[in-house]
This record gives C-alpha cells, structure tokens and sequence, in this order.
C-alpha cells in the first residue's frame, strides 16, 4: 500500500492540475487584479501550478531514488562517467 502512495499523490496533483488551469476550473481565478509579483492573477495561477509540478516532479523523483538504493544522481556536465578517467 504505502510504496503506491507517493507515485498516486503526484498523480492526483496532475489531475487537479489539468482541471485549475483549464475551463471549468480555471474560471474563478480568470481575472487580472490583483497583481502578484507584477503578474495579472491568472497568470500568476498558472505559474504557480507549474512551479507546484516542478516540485512535485522532483519529489517523486527523490522518492523512487530512495526506494531503489539508489542515491540521487546530479549533472556531471556532459554525461561521462566520473569513475573512469579520460581515454
């Protein structure tokens, strides 16, 4: 049960998503006052849901890497391996 809970919670932030930013649940939040951070409102709507996927996205990701052993990988600028040296 709970290894199904993080990848079904990043599912239901999806769904909700595609619901706010689009027709019928994007038309409460459809107005341009107030500005936030210099944005009309409804674009500011958007990128928050967009920045809320990142984060999302990135949590998922942190997730699977721990369940599998595995330690997060970061860029090592051009995809080479840093445990072999340079032919």
């Amino acid at each position: 049960m709970r290894v199904r809970l993080v990848p079904s919670l990043g599912t239901a932030y999806f769904l909700a998503m595609v619901f706010f930013v689009t027709y019928p649940g994007y038309v409460p939040f459809d107005r341009i006052r107030p500005f936030v951070l210099g944005m009309p409102f409804s674009l500011f709507w958007q990128v928050l849901w967009i920045c809320g996927a990142v984060l999302v996205l990135a949590g998922v990701f942190l997730w699977e890497q721990n369940r599998q052993g595995r330690p997060a990988q970061t860029g090592n600028g051009g995809g080479q391996s840093t445990d072999q040296p340079n032919a």
